[in-house]
């Protein structure tokens, strides 16, 4: 059951907390005295670096530690290195790949987007290796998708011809298509919708609330959601139930809130989408928000919630743990995380969340993945 104290993973983790404080995109002089004063005493470099590649934060932990004019040990220093350039060569072959997918289908005019990490690493990151990617998003039109798989099969790609799995048969993407470039293992996914079956919202080719937008990568124009879209895409993509909430996911939304603060229409948002709005404020108790975000942003004038930064366990990691343990995983997931994917805001009860609302999501996430297997038998 989850704890009644205001705790985050920070206040009980050293390495947590100095993680945190290295994931900043544009650390102020603040944001660098914070970072040495928290690593003064700190000795665990070697599972420093491990869980800082576990959170996609290694290259922004080695950046920061640098520009804070902080002392690496040699050991260390190497390590995050090497992740570094493996982030930078794999980025590159990506984009390479990405230019590569996008022309062959503009030629037969097909329209894609590009999701997430692709994008992102290319406009609010100040170099692509910065964003560590595990694959390649892209959005399709739904009577497209299959087509983009042909597409990428000519290209060199092995695809499946159907889903491996009965749950897999009725999701958002089709099965991944892999290919090897520059010798870097190249992971496509082609999705007809941005999010996935187990959240109450879309996000398609045909439900787009915001004009698209435009950006370049090595010269060559592609396109991304628009800041509404995207903003709820990044939001609902960090509430989904994970093994571990990335802090590169917080990264991202908080930046990309601040990058592009000028231009969000925020009176939308918080009238069309208050959930983003919400998650901002649920994030800054981890990365605090940027000056130009905060005006946009209630303040958090209480506590934290409990288990700040804790997500929960997908329900196929769950469902293998013995009986007592499932029944704790599923319905008593932290209080931040309550907050986050229900919208409610910190200075609001859990109560009907936790004891009403929660477990009726939980049976439906059950029954969607039971339909999906009576459907594929």
């Amino acid at each position: 059951m989850v704890t009644a104290l205001n705790t985050s993973i920070a206040q009980s983790d050293p390495r947590y907390h100095i993680l945190t404080l290295a994931a900043r995109i544009k650390p102020d002089e603040q944001d660098k005295e914070n970072l040495r004063q928290a690593i003064k005493s700190f000795d665990d470099w070697d599972t420093l670096v491990t869980e800082a590649e576990n959170y996609s934060v290694a290259p922004l932990l080695f950046t920061n530690l640098r520009e804070s004019n902080i002392e690496i040990p040699s050991t260390s220093k190497r390590q995050l290195y090497a992740l570094v350039q493996r982030h930078r060569w794999a980025n590159d072959a990506r984009a390479k790949a990405l230019i590569e997918i996008t022309e062959a289908c503009q030629a037969r005019s097909i329209q894609l987007i590009v999701l997430k990490g692709a994008f992102l690493a290319h406009t609010i990151y100040p170099h692509p290796s910065l964003r560590p990617m595990s694959d390649i998003d892209l959005l399709a039109p739904a009577d497209k998708a299959a087509e983009v798989i042909k597409i990428l099969r000519e290209l060199g790609y092995s695809a499946p011809e159907q889903a491996s799995s009965q749950y897999l048969s009725e999701h958002h993407h089709l099965p991944g298509a892999h290919t090897t470039r520059d010798g870097q293992g190249i992971l496509v996914e082609v999705h007809h919708d941005a999010l996935s079956g187990d959240v109450d919202a879309s996000i398609t080719t045909l439900n787009l609330t915001a004009p698209l937008q435009q950006f370049t990568i090595n010269g060559t124009s592609n396109l991304a959601l628009g800041h509404q879209d995207q903003l709820r895409h990044l939001y609902h993509h960090m509430a989904e139930p994970a093994t571990k909430l990335k802090l590169i996911w917080c990264v991202d939304i908080v930046y990309y809130a601040s990058h592009f603060a000028n231009e969000i229409d925020w009176q939308g948002l918080e009238k069309n989408y208050p959930k983003v709005i919400n998650a901002l404020r649920l994030v800054d108790f981890i990365i605090p928000l940027p000056a130009n975000v905060r005006p946009h942003v209630r303040e958090n004038k209480g506590g934290m919630p409990a288990e700040t930064g804790i997500s929960i366990l997908p329900l196929s990691s769950i469902l293998r743990k013995p009986v007592k343990k499932r029944i704790s995983d599923l319905l008593y997931p932290s209080n931040w995380w309550l907050h986050l994917y229900y919208g409610i805001s910190p200075d609001d009860s859990l109560f009907l969340t936790r004891w009403a609302r929660h477990p009726w999501q939980v049976v439906l996430w059950i029954s969607r993945r039971l339909r999906a297997s009576n459907n594929h038998s």
